[in-house]
């Protein structure tokens, strides 16, 4: 008798834990606030198989802000916003110990004053929409400029994460200036790739010739392996907006490398010609860029892909080279940033 009043019992137990609705506090307060200080967003240009990037190709991002203190979200939400840039002077990137810079205002434009969360949602932004002068920049293609923004009023929430400061006159990005950081503000950096910004798959054949008293140079290397997939990886980064660079080695008698950079230069039609990046050597060819030219290749699908045709004259050797360079991924990964008081 005793055992079946306790299996009772835990039968009541489970049955009672499975209908029950789970409960939590709600705790009533409901805050605006950024989510993220200081993140870097890229507009990757050109195609990413990845993502969705249609925003990035019409020169446009979005910043974004949240709410917090309950299940969901039964208002529409409105937060004043404005531009400080105050709040990036003497400040630099930890990383590069480079200057953060307020982006110019002729660089860009904010659709409005205000980000509104609409009701049912948790998260809302303001589009930014970026000028040719942005991209014209050299200094756009690495984390320099920042928009500043600041949350100044909101509506429909009842506080904006302000901190709790530590001193008298705290600074904002000072995290040791707060017992409680604030989260009324970002940076929002912004850099850019160009089109042909990403990882390749490369094959190809080097036609080395041995100049005199290096004719022990002179060979044929074939570079091609059976699948595409272990081809050699290479990068090709922005230099500017039409511009992309590959860092190359060659070998001397005794298998050091001799570094050089191939900078490739793209027209409107997709064709490259290929020159130096360097006075201390001359490269000299041309190439193309072909939307799934390579066929069947890597995951049996066609793939986007490049082909060169270019000669590097260096102190020791002549190079021939035909590359081809099969797009692999873009290489877009999450990235934030620590600023430094200078």
């Amino acid at each position: 008798m005793k055992k079946i009043y306790i299996l009772a019992l835990m039968t009541l137990g489970l049955v009672s834990c499975h209908n029950q609705d789970w409960e939590f506090d709600d705790y009533g307060t409901r805050t605006v606030y950024f989510a993220y200080q200081y993140p870097v967003r890229v507009i990757t240009l050109g195609e990413d198989p990845s993502v969705d990037n249609s925003l990035d190709n019409e020169h446009k991002c979005k910043i974004m802000a949240t709410t917090g203190g309950g299940y969901s979200n039964g208002n529409d939400i409105s937060i004043g916003i404005e531009v400080d840039n105050s709040l990036v002077n003497g400040f630099i990137f930890k990383n590069s110990n480079e200057p953060i810079k307020a982006m110019p205002s002729e660089y860009y434009s904010l659709a409005s004053d205000k980000i509104r969360i609409p009701s049912g949602q948790i998260i809302g932004g303001v589009e930014v929409q970026l000028t040719e002068a942005f991209f014209a920049d050299p200094l756009s293609i690495k984390n320099t400029y920042v928009i500043p923004l600041r949350m100044t009023d909101v509506q429909n929430a009842d506080s904006i994460l302000q901190g709790v400061p530590l001193v008298e006159n705290p600074k904002t990005c000072i995290a040791s200036d707060w017992s409680v950081v604030p989260k009324n503000y970002i940076l929002y950096a912004i850099k850019y790739m160009n089109p042909w910004h990403a990882y390749y798959l490369r094959r190809g054949k080097d036609m080395i010739t041995g100049k005199t008293g290096y004719e022990a140079l002179s060979q044929t290397v074939v570079r091609h392996n059976q699948y595409v997939e272990k081809d050699e990886t290479c990068e090709l980064t922005t230099r500017s907006m039409k511009e992309v660079e590959l860092a190359l080695n060659a070998k001397d008698e005794s298998g050091n490398n001799i570094p050089y950079t191939v900078v490739l230069q793209f027209d409107d039609e997709n064709n490259c010609q290929v020159k130096s990046a360097s006075a201390d050597y001359i490269i000299t060819g041309s190439g193309k860029f072909v939307v799934d030219g390579d066929k069947k290749s890597w995951g049996n699908e066609d793939r986007d892909v490049i082909y060169l045709d270019y000669k590097v004259e260096l102190p020791q050797m002549t190079c021939h080279t035909l590359d081809t360079l099969v797009v692999h991924y873009r290489g877009v990964i999450k990235e934030e940033f620590t600023p430094i008081l200078q």
